[in-house]
Order: structure tokens, then C-alpha cells, then sequence
């Protein structure tokens, strides 16, 4: 199994609101020229033993071409319940798109994104801000994926910055006030907070 970066995301949702968010995230694929056939398979809301929600995670992977590239990008879900989280007062669905990370990646030291691929994954980062705004649209990597969202609600202020790149809502702006400008490019559109780490994202 490869490495995953992930473009994710969470919407509030549980049975009976299911269906209407994976028909969302299906209109949202097909928006980006995305398969979304998965999707359309009459999907059900069902909790695993463990809390959690794994109904919309089997999606294949399919190849986009992105100058001259040819990336894996996996679309994915998976329903997190308060049986996961306790602090939780609700249940949440992650919506992400999984790439390769050794696609997309230049250094693998320090992370940095190839800039053949930059433009395509902030642009699909667009997108999602578009569709959603429950949340945080975050960019990370195999360790960090999840957990600038998890910092949110569990108060563990350091990874609120687990992330490589992120736009932020304005519910949420305030809890992201002084980036580190040693660390990220950042500036406003609107409400919404954009910001890039430095040596991923490599030059402004």
C-alpha cells in the first residue's frame, strides 16, 4: 500500500443525513473531473464495532494527468462517531482525496511538493472551501492526516498545525490568529485564512 497525502475535510453527519452528503461529495467529484461512480452504489450508514463509519472508504484510485504527470488520486471516507472520539457531541464524516505521496513529492526529507502538482492540489483545496465550510480544508501528509481537525475539538493547541497547507474558515480564523511566519506563507480572502508551509510549498 503506497503513502497517502490527504486534501481533507468533515461534515457534520450521521444516518440520517448520509446519503445527502455522499451525494454531495459525488456532484463534488465529478466538479473536478473525478470518478464518481463509487458513489453512486447506494452506499449505507453503518458503524463498525470500533466506532467507526468505513461505508465509502473502497473507492480505486484512478490515474489524472497533471503537466505531464500521471497522479493516483483516490477519493475517500470514513464516519468518526463520539464511540471514537468521546469529546465529540456528534458524528463527523471525513470527505479527502488520497494521492501517492512519492508522486507528488521532490524532497522526501523535507516534503517538498514537485511544482508541476502545486497549482492542481491548491486548486482542488479551492474546490473543497467551495463545497464546505463546516471545517478546516487541510492539506497533510501520512503522519498528520486527521489531526489538525482532532486538534479542534480535543484542545491539543500544537497539531492545530499538523498541517502543509489549509484554508480556514472564518468560524475557525480565531484559533489560528499569529501564524508562524517562519514556518508559513499565509494572507485573508474574505474571512477565510490561506496558508502554505514554507518548505513544501517551497517559494510564495
Amino acid at each position: 500500500m503506497p503513502e497517502y497525502s490527504h486534501v481533507q475535510t468533515y461534515v457534520k453527519c450521521d444516518e440520517s443525513n448520509y446519503k445527502e452528503v455522499i451525494q454531495q461529495f459525488a456532484a463534488f467529484l465529478s466538479r473536478a473531473g473525478l470518478d464518481n461512480s463509487y458513489f453512486n452504489s447506494g452506499l449505507k450508514w453503518e458503524v463498525a464495532d470500533n466506532g467507526f463509519m468505513y461505508q465509502g472508504g473502497n473507492a480505486d484510485a484512478e490515474e489524472v494527468p497533471v503537466e505531464g504527470l500521471s497522479l493516483h488520486v483516490r477519493p475517500y471516507v470514513v464516519g468518526l462517531t463520539p464511540e471514537v472520539f468521546s469529546e465529540l457531541a456528534e458524528s463527523w464524516l471525513e470527505v479527502s482525496l488520497l494521492f501517492w505521496t512519492e508522486e507528488i513529492t521532490a524532497d522526501y526529507k523535507t516534503g517538498e511538493l514537485r511544482s508541476e502538482v502545486q497549482p492542481y492540489i491548491w486548486s482542488l483545496m479551492e474546490q473543497f472551501a467551495e463545497s464546505y465550510d463546516q471545517a478546516g480544508i487541510y492539506f497533510t501528509d501520512e503522519a498528520t492526516g486527521g489531526k489538525p481537525w482532532e486538534a479542534v475539538f480535543t484542545g491539543k493547541s500544537d497539531e492545530l498545525w499538523s498541517f502543509d497547507a489549509a484554508i480556514i474558515p472564518a468560524a475557525s480564523a480565531d484559533l489560528y490568529a499569529n501564524p508562524d511566519e517562519q514556518l508559513f506563507y499565509y494572507t485573508y480572502s474574505g474571512k477565510r485564512l490561506l496558508l502554505v508551509r514554507r518548505e513544501v510549498w517551497g517559494g510564495e
